[in-house]
């Protein structure tokens, strides 16, 4: 094997490393389906707050936002296999797994806070908490993929300690969820898909 032959060699085994590395299937598209399913989520929450008897709230919104998450999941799921199979990779691939390791914990404690939340009732703390949940989650993935899911991340953690301390009643804490949630993954997956074509 001569010289040309042995770098070529490294350059092709340094590209494999990296996408084994770097989670590289998040879909634009697929934030903005998210964004508008937490959209239609708010609004079903500002709804069920005047609409439906209090001693119902609890189940009406639990109902509404587990609607929201499972069709956010599927179709992110969906979005993703499409890009991946479309490079001719797999999207079950190690950097997958490391992406799902890394945002777990941060959606376990948004999970656990939530559900303290609705059981001692003090659901106007629960969009703050989702979106500190949702930022640390971005941070922790932004380390296997590109660096501006971090950036992003970020400003989902300020949005959410603000949310904490500003908007901290209900209707009004459901505007962090329509910012966090809503606008900000539309915003985010309109960029994504003109940066990156995805």
């Amino acid at each position: 094997m001569n010289q040309i032959q042995a770098e070529e060699n490294i350059r092709l085994i340094r590209e494999v490393m990296s996408r084994s590395a770097h989670y590289t299937h998040f879909s634009g598209v697929s934030g903005v389906l998210s964004g508008i399913f937490a959209l239609f989520g708010c609004y079903m929450t500002y709804w069920i707050t005047y609409n439906v008897p209090p001693v119902q709230h609890n189940e009406s919104y639990v109902v509404t936002w587990v609607a929201v998450l499972v069709a956010a999941i599927a179709q992110d799921i969906a979005l993703a296999q499409r890009k991946a199979r479309k490079n001719g990779q797999t999207l079950w691939d190690p950097a997958t797994y490391q992406v799902i390791k890394a945002v777990l914990p941060g959606m376990f404690v948004a999970f656990v806070v939530s559900i303290v939340a609705l059981r001692d009732g003090a659901l106007d703390a629960i969009p703050g908490v989702w979106a500190l949940g949702y930022g640390v989650s971005l941070c922790s993935a932004g380390m296997f993929s590109m660096k501006e899911i971090r950036v992003y991340g970020v400003i989902q953690l300020i949005t959410g300690a603000v949310g904490l301390f500003v908007f901290s009643r209900l209707p009004q804490s459901v505007y962090i969820l329509a910012l966090s949630f809503g606008v900000y993954q539309i915003v985010f997956g309109l960029w994504m898909t003109r940066k990156y074509r995805s």
